[in-house]
């Protein structure tokens, strides 16, 4: 695995998986549920459920134990099995994003290798998060942030 920063604003991870590309983008996005951190999340109480409806437009969403919902993401490409995009509206406070909010970009790709499939994660415009978008990018670029959850999608593959 290999994770950079470039630029200040971008944030790059890969990994390779031993999945064809459409098992890695299938947990990816519909198995979502299975992979992600239970710790991340942006409403109080627990994380109960997080899901991608999977279509451009469709929401990046998570249920508390409350039975509360918010949005903190946005399909912005959906090509099966090789590119999901969407756009990462959580900022600088961690919190429960604004229905305004600006978004970062958070861009995968699922590309065949000989042993599996290489997937790229790209997290760039980090800067449309305004004041203090550092943090995010420090958040998500840490060892706990986007490479955690690229080893935990291998996990589960």
């Amino acid at each position: 695995m290999t994770t950079q920063t470039n630029d200040n604003t971008v944030v790059r991870t890969e990994l390779e998986v031993p999945a064809t590309p459409e098992q890695a983008f299938a947990l990816f996005t519909s198995g979502i549920d299975r992979w992600w951190n239970r710790a991340h999340h942006v409403q109080s109480g627990d994380l109960k459920e997080i899901g991608v409806e999977g279509h451009v437009g469709g929401r990046l969403w998570e249920e508390n134990d409350a039975g509360e919902v918010c949005t903190w993401g946005r399909v912005l490409t959906w090509d099966r099995p090789r590119e999901f995009a969407f756009s990462w509206l959580i900022g600088p406070d961690w919190g429960v994003p604004a229905p305004d909010a600006a978004g970062s970009r958070v861009r995968v790709t699922f590309t065949p290798t000989a042993s599996g499939t290489r997937v790229v994660l790209v997290h760039d415009q980090l800067d449309a998060h305004g004041t203090g978008w550092q943090s995010v990018r420090d958040g998500v670029g840490s060892d706990s942030g986007w490479p955690a959850g690229l080893r935990r999608l291998a996990a589960a593959l």
